[in-house]
């Protein structure tokens, strides 16, 4: 009889153990079958497959180390599927399923870096400092940051891409530009950032025309200096002399007018010069000129209206790799640069400048035209050697004439030089110095 009572009493005991035990267990993982991928980029779009997934249930990555994210998952009958967030950093995670305040690890994934989300990307060769700029690109999101150098800059998105303001307290110089996103960051490309400026003074000397020309123009030695004035909104007001040189311009809306002179230009919106008038050399009669761009915003052609493409009076200039390569005006000069020294953007040809008093004593009203363009691309270094056309003086051939230029930039001052006599003497474009002050707008 003890013996049965004993054997009751254990099976009693492993009845009410059982229950207990399956009371601690709690509810079972709703999900079956379930399929983690083991790994996926950051920023991808991932489904972890599965029978059992429904509304009120939520996923998240649980990293070994750090705080669990909500993936903010789309739940269907046969998965999960959600886009990694870029807050992620690289490294395994949990998935979590959780419902009211039960939890079940599905499995775990391996994140990998994110791959770059802006495609059809285009990047400004420079920014002005200070300015508002566009980088284009299709995959721009709100909450993007754009880092220049060491400064984080606040992005707005627009319909081609996003838009960020240089600081006004960042050094001239080349950057990395960079995108962050979250924890993600992806190096766009580099861009070099300038002070916008407006040429000051030129200052002409070692010229051998000039030397010639130095009483009628009043001076009383072989040195010519030009000064800029400008009026508020940065147009050119006023060019004076230490000589008889002198112009003052005069606006009537988008015309300019030149006192004194019968020369009158068009601007567009952009300030640049589209049309001009002028006198021929030859008969005395008004001619006007058409200024074309290409679609870099380069000064590709003044052409007179009416008159063959290759006529005397037309200028055209070539551009290659962002530098002035040659221009034709009767005849012909060519360019190279050693990319030691870069140009002011905006502003005007490094070379056109070393020939100011050639263009003073020949197409003046060129000269103005350059002067009085705004927002006007320029090659981005200053040449270093010219090769032009010119004529052999003893046989009366015509020859290609190789000229040097040397070239420095201190104090917000280019100095340019070309040596030997003449670069053309054909031309009319003699060796000297010019001393080009800017200052900062």
């Amino acid at each position: 009889m003890k013996k049965l009572i004993s054997m009751m009493l254990m099976l009693c005991a492993f009845i009410t153990f059982s229950a207990c035990s399956s009371d601690d267990d709690g509810p079972t993982n709703p999900i079956s079958n379930a399929v983690v991928p083991t790994s996926a980029k950051i920023g991808a779009e991932v489904t972890v497959q599965g029978s059992g997934f429904a509304a009120g249930q939520t996923l998240y990555l649980q990293p070994e180390q750090g705080t669990e994210v909500n993936t903010n998952a789309k739940m269907s009958a046969n998965g999960a599927t959600f886009t990694i967030p870029y807050t992620m950093t690289e490294g395994k995670v949990n998935v979590v399923l959780k419902t009211g305040n039960d939890s079940w690890t599905l499995g775990s994934m391996t994140l990998l870096a994110a791959d770059n989300p802006i495609s059809t990307l285009s990047l400004p060769g420079e920014m002005g400092i200070g300015e508002e700029v566009t980088l284009t690109g299709i995959g721009f999101a709100q909450g993007d940051k754009i880092v220049v150098g060491d400064k984080t800059l606040e992005a707005t998105v627009t319909s081609d891409g996003v838009k960020v303001t240089i600081p006004a307290d960042l050094a001239e110089g080349e950057y990395a530009v960079s995108l962050v996103r979250g924890n993600a960051s992806w190096e766009l490309g580099k861009v070099y950032a300038f002070q916008k400026r407006q040429v000051e003074s030129i200052t002409v000397s070692d010229n051998e025309a000039l030397n010639q020309y130095a009483p009628v123009l009043g001076l009383t030695e072989g040195v010519l200096t030009l000064n800029m004035s400008y009026n508020e909104d940065g147009t050119l007001k006023e060019i004076t002399s230490n000589g008889s040189l002198g112009w003052v311009f005069n606006y009537n809306g988008k015309t300019v007018s030149v006192e004194n002179n019968p020369y009158t230009y068009t601007l567009d919106d952009q300030g640049r010069v589209i049309s001009s008038t002028g006198m021929d050399m030859m008969t005395g009669d008004e001619v006007t000129y058409i200024w074309s761009y290409d679609p870099n915003g380069y000064l590709t052609s003044v052409k007179q209206v009416g008159a063959a493409d290759d006529a005397d009076a037309n200028f055209l200039s070539t551009y290659t790799d962002g530098n002035l390569s040659a221009y034709t005006l009767s005849l012909t000069n060519e360019f190279t640069t050693n990319k030691s020294i870069r140009t002011c953007p905006n502003t005007v040809e490094p070379y056109y400048l070393l020939n100011t008093f050639s263009w003073l004593i020949t197409r003046d009203d060129l000269f103005l035209g350059f002067l009085l363009n705004r927002n006007v691309k320029v090659s981005t270094y200053v040449i270093n050697q010219v090769i032009a056309d010119d004529i052999d003086m003893a046989t009366g051939d015509m020859i290609k004439a190789t000229t040097g230029i040397e070239s420095s930039f201190e104090n917000n001052a280019l100095t340019i030089q070309s040596t030997g006599a003449a670069i053309s003497q054909a031309q009319g474009i003699y060796a000297n110095k010019v001393v080009v002050k800017y200052k900062n707008k």
